[in-house]
Formats: structure tokens, C-alpha cells, sequence
């Protein structure tokens, strides 16, 4: 019986490929002495190998390790493989928890696939059982991808649609999130449990093309490994080489974004905005694109479906006039300003809130008393009544507004004085007015126009105050 050694630690295996899991574990620093592990077992083959690997580690590095089963809810075989994994786990001497969660529920209520209903599942129970059996960050969590799962990911993600981060597929270190059997295929770990006579469960719904990994799994890698045998070790090969050049991308990354972005808190709408700074753009395209999708990624507090039109989309704006916007993902917006294109979740004004803030214009008729003076209070303002053509009415803008900027009384459309003014887009459709039809006496908080002015000559006025 082959044997190899683990710092001083022998350990006692059948198949000595699976030595390449004690040197991987080394050379990636996945684990410390005493370190707290919560160990993912299906009660299938990947996972029955870990946890006995793990568990032949367990005494040089003093580990303190926690098994997690979850049932998903989607099979009616799910019950045995919790049994035996429970059963498994009393054998070795190590401590088991359980737990049943409705994936297909969760599925539908988050609309998101059944996969990645189980996957979010299941790392939610991982950590919330590490929290309560060793509190908080003070855990890892281990898991069994090994090489074909990755060579999955790849595919997977290529074909969806992916950039450089997607192709380099999981890592060996995510987090608190661990993954020793990166090294080794699917075969050498089935290999290892044959030749040690250790009993797992098969998911029957791996067996199904149903899945799209599974269509991976039986009909696309297969197939590559008729064109070379080495074909998964030349995949996982490509992910990592690809995960180191994602290293130093982020970064650069990183530097980019500390040099052209700006994090603006929105008080009013309690979430962060993403300024990004017109002198971006003299750097690599590669990398602004990078920090667009980190960006956008920033706002939606995800990345899922942060794609390449989105982030074209963006790109764009930088060479529209001020104002321009686009809407985005996730109720996103990009909108132009002087600055550059800033990134922010859309303001939601209820119809109440236009409601109240109309109301808090008022105005009133009187006859002029030349006693007083033309008051200069932002929120106070003097017309000449008899310059009144039509009715005065409280609104927001429309299009076609306009308002007299000069003594000749040159007309300005409204849209352009809100553009030189620089009055943000987003607030423009919130700014009380009051006009005579489309002739807008007042812009509230900012201008009158020229023609309303009160003269020597005005008798009657029209007293306007916005109650803030």
C-alpha cells in the first residue's frame, strides 16, 4: 500500500494521485493549523473523497471540522443520501448537520435558475453554520470542484458570454471558500474511492441532460477528450494562466478606479452614485471597461447580467451632450454630465411627492405699494400682472417651455437654460414653475424671466412665494 507524507504527517493511501491534494493544499496555503472547517457533503462521490481526505488531515493540522448536508428538495432519493452521509460522518467520527430547504420555491421567488437557487442555498446554510459553530469569520469553508468542474465552468461561461474573470473559472482560494481537489479529475477521484472500497450515492439528476452542465458534462467533454486526452488538465492549464493575468488586471483595476472615481453618497435616496470622470478615457480601453463594470457592478450590488452592452452603453454617453441618459440593468441609470457619466439607481417621484411640491407654490393679485421694495428672496418674487397673457398655472416643465433671459427679451427654451445651468437632469422634471402657457415666469430656486419684471410703470403685481 503506497504511502506519502504530508510535512511529517504519513498518510496511508491506496491511489497516489491523490498525493497531488496534500501538495496542492501546501503550495496554495489552503490550510492552517487548526483551522475550522465546514465540509460540504452530498453524500456523492467528489464530497465522500474530500471528507475523507480531510479527515486523514485532520490530525496534522488540527482541524476542527464540521460536515453539512443540505436537502434540496428536488428529488424523492434525497432522504437515502442524507441518511448515509449522516451515517458516514458518525463513522469517522465527525460532526454532522443537516438541513432541507425548498430550492424549487426559492427558484421561483427569486427568478433565478434551480441551480443557482441550490448553489445560493447552500452557501448560505455553509455559512450560517460556521457562524453559530465558530462565529463569525472564523471558519472555512471546503467544497470538492475538481479539475473537470472546472474545465465546465469555462465552457459554461464561454458560451453564455464572459470576459476574463468568467474563463478563469473558480479558484482554490474564494474568500472563506476553499477548494483542495482542483488539482485532480473526476476519474482519479472515482479511481481512489474504487480502490479503497468506500461506498457513495449517485444524484440521478446528474445523470440527466436536462442541465446545461450536465450537457457539458456528457456530450461536450467527452467529445474533447477524443481530440486529446489531456484535454481537461489543457482547460484547467488555460483557467489558471487566465486567473493570474484577472490578478494583475484587478490591480490595475484598482488603481483606476482610486484615480478617476468618485463615491458620492445620496442622502436623500440613501444609496452610493458613480462618478466617473471624463479623464478615464485616456486610459487602455481594456481597463475602461473594467472599471465601467466594476462600477455598474458597485450600483447594482451584483454582477450577474452586467454585460457588454451595458458597459457599451456607458461608454457611449462620454461622447453625447450633457444631460443624455440611458437607462441601464437593475433600474440603473448613466446620465452625461460636466464632469463625465455618473451611475446612479432612477429617483422614483411619486405622484404624491409632485403633488406636495406644487403645493407649496402660492400666489396672490394686489395692487402695488411703492413703499416696499422688490424683495430679493430666492423663494419671493414680484411679476408685472398686466404683462399676463393667458392664466397662471403651477407645473412642472413640458416641452416647449421657454423664458426671456435679457432686457431685448430674447427667448431661451428652458431645456437649454436647465443645460446651462448646469441643473442636474435627474432634478429637472422635480423643479416647480409658473407660467403663463408656455411662458414660464418663474423657475423656483433659480430664475424669473425678463419680461414679468417689475417696472416703474407697474401698477399691479403678482406676489409668488414657495413655502420650502
Amino acid at each position: 500500500m503506497p504511502l506519502f507524507y504530508c510535512k511529517n504527517y504519513c498518510i496511508n493511501l491506496k491511489y497516489i494521485n491523490m498525493k497531488k491534494v496534500c501538495e496542492y493544499i501546501k503550495q496554495n496555503n489552503l490550510l492552517e493549523k487548526g483551522d475550522r472547517i465546514i465540509l460540504g457533503v452530498s453524500g456523492g462521490a467528489d464530497s465522500v473523497c474530500l471528507l475523507y481526505i480531510m479527515n486523514e488531515l485532520k490530525s496534522e493540522y488540527a482541524l476542527n471540522i464540521t460536515a453539512v448536508h443540505i436537502n434540496h428538495m428536488i428529488r424523492e432519493t434525497a432522504d437515502r443520501d442524507e441518511i448515509y452521509s449522516k451515517d458516514l460522518c458518525e463513522k469517522l467520527g465527525i460532526k454532522f448537520v443537516s438541513y432541507k430547504t425548498d430550492c424549487p420555491a426559492v427558484s421561483e421567488r427569486d427568478g433565478i435558475s434551480l441551480e443557482e437557487a441550490g448553489r445560493n442555498e447552500r452557501y448560505r446554510l455553509f455559512n450560517e453554520t460556521g457562524e453559530k459553530e465558530y462565529g463569525k469569520d472564523k471558519y472555512k469553508i471546503a467544497v470538492a470542484h475538481h479539475m473537470d468542474d472546472l474545465a465546465e465552468t469555462l465552457i459554461f461561461n464561454m458560451a453564455r458570454g464572459t470576459g476574463i474573470n468568467g474563463l478563469s473559472g473558480v479558484k482554490c482560494k474564494s474568500g472563506n471558500i476553499i477548494r483542495p481537489f482542483l488539482c485532480v479529475s473526476r476519474a482519479e477521484i472515482e479511481e481512489y474511492l474504487n480502490i479503497k472500497e468506500i461506498k457513495f450515492m449517485t444524484d440521478e439528476t446528474n445523470l440527466s441532460d436536462d442541465y446545461a452542465r450536465n450537457k457539458i458534462r456528457h456530450k461536450i467533454i467527452p467529445t474533447m477528450n477524443e481530440i486529446t486526452e489531456k484535454a481537461v488538465n489543457h482547460m484547467a492549464s488555460c483557467a489558471g494562466q487566465l486567473g493570474e493575468i484577472e490578478d494583475y488586471l484587478k490591480i490595475q483595476t484598482d488603481s483606476l478606479w482610486e484615480k478617476y472615481v468618485k463615491e458620492e453618497k445620496n442622502a436623500e435616496a440613501g444609496n452610493t452614485e458613480i462618478l466617473l470622470l471624463e479623464s478615464l478615457l485616456g486610459e487602455h480601453p481594456a481597463l475602461i471597461k473594467r472599471v465601467i463594470h466594476r462600477a455598474l457592478t458597485f450600483v447594482a450590488g451584483r454582477a450577474r447580467d452586467i454585460s457588454a452592452v451595458q458597459i457599451e452603453a456607458v461608454l457611449n454617453l462620454f461622447d453625447l451632450q450633457t444631460g443624455r441618459k440611458r437607462d441601464l440593468i437593475y433600474n440603473m441609470e448613466a446620465l452625461r454630465v460636466y464632469e463625465g457619466v455618473r451611475i446612479m439607481i432612477k429617483k422614483e417621484v411619486s405622484d404624491e411627492d409632485k403633488k406636495d411640491a406644487l403645493s407649496k407654490l402660492h400666489f396672490e393679485i394686489k395692487d402695488r405699494d411703492f413703499s416696499q421694495n422688490i424683495p430679493t428672496d430666492l423663494y419671493t418674487k414680484w411679476f408685472d400682472y398686466d404683462k399676463i397673457k393667458y392664466s397662471l398655472d403651477v407645473r412642472f416643465r413640458k416641452e416647449g417651455d421657454y423664458l426671456t433671459v435679457n432686457d431685448a427679451n430674447a427667448k431661451k427654451l428652458l431645456s437649454d437654460y436647465m443645460t446651462n445651468e448646469k441643473i442636474p437632469s435627474d432634478k429637472r422634471d422635480e423643479i416647480p414653475l409658473l407660467a403663463d402657457k408656455d411662458h414660464i415666469l418663474w423657475v423656483v430656486g433659480h430664475r424669473i424671466s425678463n419680461y414679468y419684471k417689475v417696472t416703474d410703470e407697474t401698477k399691479k403685481i403678482v406676489v409668488a412665494t414657495y413655502n420650502i
